[in-house]
């Protein structure tokens, strides 16, 4: 599975991007990871495979801050594999698919499944761990005060409640 990711891949669009096998990005391309500033936790299994991508250290500092990581920064730290002017992210993205189908494909399939290991098995004890975050989350001020100011495009004066 390959993401051609030309513009923003926000929330559950960073979710859908992370969950590819492969990402391929242009200058276009940003990555937002904004729960935090939006006073709620993150969801789509976002805590297993992003920090999976970039590392614990990364993944905190997009998840704390809600960091708008754009395309060269994105190969940079691993969340994107390649970085593609604009025109080419679509015609890459089918290229890479075409080189990995002209592998033998049991053999790709068998790598795929020993590389995923335990992935979907983690993925969905953190979807269970980050729906009852959100759950408990989507009662705050904090919360309310998030959307109202993204609403405002402004930053939030959250107050811990």
């Amino acid at each position: 599975v390959i993401a051609a990711v030309q513009g923003a891949a926000v929330g559950g669009g960073l979710g859908l991007a992370l969950s590819a096998d492969f990402r391929v990005a242009c200058d276009r391309s940003r990555f937002v990871a904004n729960f935090a500033q939006l006073g709620i936790h993150q969801g789509f299994g976002i805590s297993i495979t992003l920090p999976r991508l970039v590392g614990q250290t990364q993944a905190a500092r997009m998840l704390y801050t809600g960091a708008r990581i754009k395309g060269e920064e994105a190969v940079r730290i691993g969340l994107a594999d390649e970085l593609v002017d604009d025109s080419d992210v679509r015609s890459k993205a089918l290229e890479l698919a075409a080189e990995i189908a002209s592998a033998a494909p049991l053999a790709v399939g068998s790598i795929r499944a020993t590389l995923r290991q335990g992935l979907a098995d983690a993925v969905r004890d953190a979807t269970d761990r980050e729906l009852a975050e959100q759950s408990r989350l989507r009662c705050t001020e904090d919360h309310l005060e998030g959307v109202r100011a993204m609403a405002e495009r402004r930053r939030g004066n959250f107050k811990g409640r």
